[in-house]
């Protein structure tokens, strides 16, 4: 890449997003893009490119003996990103989609409510009312050629059936049509909230990145119920992971950003003296709520940023809390030119224009709970928390304890540990009814 230097940070940042699934960048930017980081884009790069290991090398006068010359330095940029692999293949349980000879239309099944039934059903109605106009046309396409002279190299049909692939004339095969409108419903399924909404957007980006091979897959009960089950049994562990990189998020992947330094509170932890936790107000960065042209906050921008932090808390909180409406709370919010203490499920949110959104929890319990999930999976708290009475711990325990919580809020933790040291799993299942 040689991006246009004065927003090479910009173009940066978008060929590591394409490339976050595996790949190699190289890139040349002026030097100061990196030496200079007065940005928010300029610093999110800095962290990315630390993150992934990249080499930058910096050049003086790489451009002096140039057509247009310049002695500006430049810094060369090598990143090289581990391919991500799919743990396993769900294709392989699928049923392939035969191809058709004859077929006899039958649209009774439109009569169905259940919202995969429906989807089904109407599958099955497109696909075969497609089917008999593709076999009407070739019916009649012999009394609309546009000559009488039936050895004419040149004759053609005076109407003509093409499709997507913008074939020639009327060359439409059956089975590319059916292939067409399997991958439309699959994506459909696969983009809809019904199906994947409790999904973070990592995991709807991880199966929509593959729904193309779905194409081969006839749309059926049997396999949408087949993706469910393979959804699920790869979903615990992804949301497990999930809540580990949120807290992360929420904690120490913005520190670069000054606003963002305080997010994290410190204690004393079991493994390393390093731990920390979230407290009841967390800043993250909201590139591109408010509307460059006329300072106009967004809608779909603002939920882009919160709507995962919301979903991660959902699998914490297990359906106990009143349920808000993000997208209409934010869009109704908006429309009334607020964009300050908005009231969501789990927080209070504040969009400011130089690019940041403030979230004051109301929540403490969940908080609390979110807190002790990631603590125990990254070892800050001894094995016995929430095993031992505090009064059992020994001293190394309790120090503990003490910097984490206090024994007075991990007493309260042992009498509801039905919910604070409940597994997640149960709350992140897909269900189909």
């Amino acid at each position: 890449m040689n991006p246009p230097f004065s927003d090479g940070d910009k173009h940066l940042l978008k060929a590591l997003k394409i490339q976050e699934r595996g790949g190699g960048i190289v890139c040349i930017l002026n030097a100061e893009t990196l030496k200079n980081p007065y940005s928010q884009s300029r610093k999110e790069l800095l962290s990315l490119l630390n993150k992934y290991n990249a080499q930058i090398e910096y050049i003086e006068n790489a451009f002096a003996a140039a057509e247009r010359k310049t002695g500006v330095e430049i810094a060369l940029v090598k990143v090289f990103i581990d391919e991500v692999k799919d743990e396993s293949d769900i294709y392989e349980h699928f049923r392939k989609a035969e191809n058709i000879d004859d077929y006899q239309p039958d649209i009774s099944e439109l009569e169905v409510t259940d919202y995969i039934k429906a989807a089904i059903a109407r599958f099955n109605v497109e696909a075969q009312a497609g089917i008999e106009l593709i076999r009407q046309y070739r019916a009649l396409k012999p009394y609309m050629m546009n000559t009488f002279d039936e050895d004419n190299n040149y004759a053609h049909s005076l109407l003509r059936l093409t499709d997507t692939h913008e074939r020639s004339y009327d060359d439409v095969s059956v089975n590319d049509y059916l292939k067409s409108v399997r991958l439309k419903y699959w994506r459909a399924l696969l983009s809809n909230p019904k199906f994947v909404g409790k999904l973070t957007s990592k995991l709807q980006d991880e199966y929509g990145k593959r729904v193309d091979k779905l194409a081969d897959y006839d749309f059926s009960e049997f396999n949408i119920y087949t993706l469910s089950a393979e959804i699920n049994s790869k979903i615990k562990k992804g949301v497990e992971d999930e809540i580990i990189v949120m807290f992360d998020r929420l904690t120490e992947e913005h520190s670069w950003y000054p606003e963002t330094q305080k997010n994290r509170h410190y204690y004393d932890g079991w493994a390393t003296n390093k731990a920390h936790k979230i407290g009841k107000k967390v800043i993250i960065p909201s590139y591109g709520v408010f509307n460059s042209w006329d300072g106009k906050p967004r809608t779909y921008e603002a939920r882009k940023t919160l709507e995962d932090i919301e979903k991660i808390l959902n699998f914490l909180d297990g359906g106990m809390t009143l349920d808000v409406d993000l997208w209409r709370m934010l869009n109704m919010c908006f429309e009334q030119g607020i964009t300050k203490n908005i009231q969501l499920k789990y927080f209070k949110a504040t969009f400011y224009k130089k690019g940041t959104v403030h979230l004051v929890f109301t929540c403490p319990e969940l908080i609390e709970r979110f807190n002790i999930y990631a603590a125990q999976n990254k070892n800050w708290l001894p094995p016995s928390y929430g095993k031992k009475a505090y009064n059992d711990m020994d001293k190394e325990e309790k120090d503990v304890i003490d910097s984490f919580q206090g024994e007075e809020a991990y007493s309260e933790i042992m009498r509801k540990s039905s919910y604070y040291l409940a597994p997640v799993a149960r709350n992140t299942l897909l269900m189909l009814e």
